[in-house]
């Protein structure tokens, strides 16, 4: 091996079964928000859809913010 050319280790991580089950309810309550913020839209209720529409992004986004966290092991 030529200098200044190291190992790289990588650290596999399992997650608990709580956070399986977490990472579940996350996804059903985003399909339901999904689900209800395109009827809504299709029923011509705009109101509802943009506050379904709203916490469907919320959720989008907690959860890549979850992944980023995650993937750099700050938790």
């Amino acid at each position: 091996m030529s200098a200044g050319k190291g190992f790289h280790i990588i650290k596999i991580i399992r997650r608990p079964w709580y956070e399986w089950g977490l990472i579940g309810v996350w996804f059903f309550a985003e399909l339901m928000f999904l689900q209800a913020a395109i009827a809504s839209r299709e029923e011509l209720e705009p109101r509802a859809a943009l506050i379904y529409w709203f916490v469907f992004g919320v959720l989008l986004l907690g959860g890549f913010v979850y992944w980023i966290v995650r993937r750099n092991s700050l938790i």
